[in-house]
């Protein structure tokens, strides 16, 4: 009994042995025998290898949607985002100084004053010189005008009442007749009128070329006819003045005399009742103007005297001392508003086009990270660096960064969003082409693709994938295009939800086969799956997974070159 057990414990061993050599030892000995029995082994001189088939077991990825970004360092300077220089709008000594360095000012105060001593005995005349013209403004147009009214109309009637005297004087020498003189004067008056007008005529229908020559003859004989009356009456009175007495003489000068007085007083007259009051009114709101100007000016010229805060903030600086001259080209003051902090850094072209306002950027100080938005950047070069400046609002410094100091900005100078991204570590490269392996039907393919911007993690795919594309991820030695692969436990083949129904036909028929087939004459019933667990006992788990450790490297001699290597 014992002796039956122990040949049945030898035929297990043999068994096993026999498993093992099949798998591993092909490589070094001869290719299995021929026959039901079995033939003898291969010549190992012979040269002829033969190899199992190793199982490549994959895993499967589809690409994602999402951003890449590239960042570039900057060296940047803290300022504050409000900051003035205080300059007064004149020179003068110092008078009061009333802020020092580190104070803390309101938009408004009072900073310094200078001595204004002559300024303010400036506007103190200013000031009399309006109070004056308001007066002068109120008797020119009040009473006073009204007097000069009345007194312009009693010159008047008094000059009418005169020339009506004269011309009755003058009457009564002519017998009651009018004065045969001061008519004929009349008349040549009249008459030196009507020639100049017709003179006037003649000369422009001369100088007109489309004037005809009748037209023009019938003008010039108008104006030789008015010329010929004016000398006839100037003869006449020149004959009437000859002839005249002394006394006759006297009156008509006297009448004349009267008449010129009587035409002046009623155009003085007329001149005060209308026209001359509204111009009487703007000359006089003219002088009232100008007398208010001039103490507006020495007001705000006094008022430079004191200088005043633009802003709320921090003094940085002050420069002033009581008794000492202020100049115009010398800062007071230097105030900044440190409520909002801003970083200004220089950028090239490249840099400067890929940044847009609004960009969130980060800067470093001490170990601590800031946040910060672009507000501004400059569409011209400096001169002197040929660097684009950059200025960026800080959003949470909470007063912990000082002005002036350096920080480390930085900014992502190149994206992509919304983009198709891939892990880096399962691409290939062919002679400079990248691919991955894409699993369909059982079947491993190789897919060219083409590349964008990377990280250290992630691939931009800008074309050959699409977003249901299965990406094996897994790295094996034999993974090449066409080669047979299975999915790795947990993985859902794709395909499945098409062939579950008749993969599972297919595995219980395969179990009752098996269920059914005798056992080996002389063997338990039980030896074939002893064997198996024997065997697995002596292979190393790498070797039963087929996969190459991840501790190794692969040869030339592989199939596939490893992910993120040139082929």
């Amino acid at each position: 009994m014992d002796k039956k057990k122990l040949s049945t414990g030898i035929l297990l061993v043999a068994a096993g042995a026999v498993a093992v050599s099949t798998v591993v030892v092909f490589a070094a000995g001869g290719g299995p025998g021929g026959g039901p029995g079995g033939g003898p082994g291969g010549d190992m001189g012979s040269g002829q290898v033969e190899m199992s088939e190793s199982v490549i077991q994959v895993k499967l990825q589809t690409p994602e949607t999402g951003s890449l970004s590239r960042t570039t360092d900057f060296i940047g300077k803290i300022e504050p985002s409000e900051s003035v220089n205080v300059y007064p709008e004149i020179s003068g000594k110092v008078s009061e100084v009333y802020f020092e360095a580190g104070d803390t000012v309101q938009a408004g105060d009072l900073l310094f004053t200078l001595d204004d001593t002559d300024a303010a005995l400036s506007y103190e005349m200013a000031q009399a010189s309006y109070e004056q013209k308001v007066i002068s403004a109120d008797t020119t147009l009040g009473s006073s005008y009204e007097s000069k009214l009345l007194s312009a109309k009693a010159q008047l009637d008094s000059a009418q009442q005169s020339l009506n005297n004269a011309r009755l004087k003058l009457k009564d020498y002519n017998d009651g007749y009018d004065d045969s003189l001061i008519n004929a004067e009349k008349r040549r008056d009249e008459a030196e009128t009507a020639m100049k007008a017709a003179e006037q005529a003649y000369e422009d229908a001369k100088n007109d070329p489309n004037t005809d020559e009748d037209t023009l003859k019938d003008l010039l004989a108008e104006f030789t006819k008015a010329e010929q009356e004016y000398l006839l009456l100037r003869s006449e009175i020149n004959e009437l003045e000859d002839s005249e007495d002394s006394e006759a003489r006297d009156l008509r000068n006297s009448y004349k005399n009267a008449q010129t007085s009587y035409e002046q007083a009623l155009e003085n007259y007329n001149l005060l009742l209308g026209g001359s009051l509204e111009d009487t009114q703007r000359a006089t709101e003219a002088e009232l103007k100008s007398a208010q100007l001039s103490l507006e000016q020495s007001a705000a010229t006094l008022d430079k005297y004191k200088v005043y805060s633009p802003i709320s903030g921090v003094i940085e600086t002050k420069s002033v001392t009581p008794y000492e001259m202020a100049s115009t080209g010398t800062a007071a003051y230097t105030i900044s508003n440190k409520n909002t902090m801003s970083v200004k850094f220089n950028a090239s072209a490249d840099a400067a086009v890929a940044l847009s306002l609004g960009d969130e950027i980060t800067l470093t100080k001490s170990g601590t990270e800031y946040t910060a938005v672009i507000t501004s950047i400059d569409t011209k070069a400096d001169e002197s660096t040929g660097l684009f400046p950059i200025e960026a609002q800080i959003q949470d410094a909470d007063g912990a960064l000082l002005s002036g100091v350096s920080v480390k900005v930085t900014a992502a100078t190149q994206k992509a969003e919304n983009a198709m991204l891939i892990p880096i570590d399962v691409i290939y490269y062919d002679e400079g082409q990248p691919y991955v392996f894409t699993y369909a039907d059982g079947t491993a393919h190789r897919t060219d693709i083409v590349t964008g911007m990377t990280s250290s993690d992630e691939v931009v795919v800008e074309s050959g994938l699409d977003m249901d594309s299965q990406i094996i991820t897994t790295w094996h030695p034999d993974l090449k295009d066409g080669a047979s692969v299975t999915l790795a436990d947990g993985q859902t083949d794709p395909q499945a939800g098409q062939s579950a129904s008749g993969t599972g036909d297919e595995a219980s028929d395969d179990a009752a086969l098996a269920d059914d087939t005798p056992p080996a004459d002389g063997a338990p019933a039980d030896s074939s799956s002893s064997a198996d667990e024997a065997s697995a006992d002596e292979i190393s788990p790498d070797t039963q997974s087929g996969d190459v450790p991840a501790d190794s490297t692969p040869s030339a001699a592989d199939g596939a070159n490893a992910p993120g290597q040139e082929g």
